[in-house]
């Protein structure tokens, strides 16, 4: 009876030894995590508050597919830097809205990112006009996309898409780093959240956003010793008022995807069906609901990447016209989560229209 009771007593204080060392750790591991934050959030408020900013005086900026994103280019001049913005048609209505309201100190460029001629072209325009205050930072901005399954988009499609977004960014990249290593700026790249994220009928244009991710990184980490930043924008839920896949660019995606269906194979077509394609058609005319209603965000974070004196490495852009934006929301988790839950997630958050041998 005594040994019973002492073996009682002694797993009793054993437990209760356990618990409250149990206890101490996850006390101790909390108030750790709440020290980082409260550090970060502190360090977040400091940087904003007493950022240093270069002395402006001219310095050129060239920025690349101003025909629609050209918000970032009318505020950079408006604070006196000389602004080059890079149009692909140089009487499109973007154009004649940079004309209108620029001013001195912003001026259109006709560029081509996909052709080395057009880019050298655009350069000797930028030496001439800023001969003493050089070129201080190029905004690789020019993009387009194609929504559209691997299984449909062609691979004439694929290297059109990667000429512009890839090859235009490392060709324009290439021509200014001379230039940009003079007066030790930067290289800004604005690659899209979908550099994090990879979700399905997307791999066309994702595939060239996580390439403009590597190729920034790489970047650098090579241009560390020339005391060059290299700095990538990724923006969000931007994609209805920025013109990616709507108005003339909706109808070019679209008219893309027309010409992807025609060409597949009847294999292709007999699995996924014509109301397949359909559905991939309705969701580009809708890719703009619930998203950003002005491109403000993505200004704020091109203008602090070009006159900040210590830029961040990326700027993750939310873009909506609530306080959620999934695809950001979704490539934050991505970094974190297992694949498993995240295949989940991204299926539940971006369902695909019904296939032919789904319905049978």
């Amino acid at each position: 009876m005594e040994i019973y009771i002492s073996n009682r007593l002694f797993y009793l204080a054993w437990g209760l030894v356990t618990l409250f060392f149990v206890y101490k750790l996850i006390l101790e591991v909390y108030t750790y995590i709440l020290s980082i934050l409260i550090a970060y959030i502190l360090l977040k408020l400091y940087a904003k508050k007493f950022k240093n900013k270069i002395k402006i005086k001219g310095q050129a900026v060239l920025i690349t597919g101003c025909d629609t994103g050209h918000d970032a280019a009318l505020r950079l001049a408006s604070i006196g830097f000389n602004v080059f913005a890079g149009c692909l048609t140089p009487d499109g209505v973007g154009v004649n809205t940079l004309r209108e309201k620029g001013g001195e100190t912003l001026h259109v460029v006709p560029l081509d990112v996909t052709s080395d001629t057009s880019v050298k072209d655009a350069l000797e325009v930028v030496k001439r006009k800023s001969p003493d205050a050089g070129l201080w930072a190029v905004i690789n901005n020019a993009g387009i996309a194609f929504n559209g399954d691997v299984e449909i988009a062609s691979i004439e499609t694929m290297k059109r898409i990667a000429e512009v977004n890839i090859y235009g960014m490392i060709r324009v990249t290439q021509a200014c780093l001379p230039l940009i290593r003079k007066s030790k700026g930067r290289i800004i790249n604005v690659t899209s959240v979908k550099g994090r994220l990879a979700i399905p009928t997307d791999a066309p244009y994702t595939m060239t956003k996580w390439a403009g991710e590597a190729l920034s990184d790489s970047l650098r980490r090579e241009m560390y010793r020339f005391g060059v930043n290299v700095i990538i924008i990724e923006p969000g839920h931007f994609g209805g008022i920025t013109g990616m896949l709507t108005n003339e660019s909706g109808k070019l995606a679209t008219e893309n995807l027309e010409e992807a269906w025609h060409n597949a194979s009847s294999n292709v077509k007999s699995v996924y069906g014509r109301q397949y394609i359909d559905g991939l058609i309705n969701n580009i005319r809708h890719v703009g609901e619930g998203g950003a209603t002005n491109t403000e965000p993505v200004s704020d974070a091109m203008q602090d990447a070009v006159e900040n004196v210590s830029p961040k490495y990326r700027y993750l852009v939310h873009g909506t016209n609530s306080s959620f934006d999934k695809y950001c929301v979704l490539a934050v988790l991505n970094q974190v989560l297992p694949e498993v839950v995240m295949d989940w997630l991204v299926r539940y958050t971006f369902p695909l229209p019904r296939t032919t041998e789904q319905n049978n």
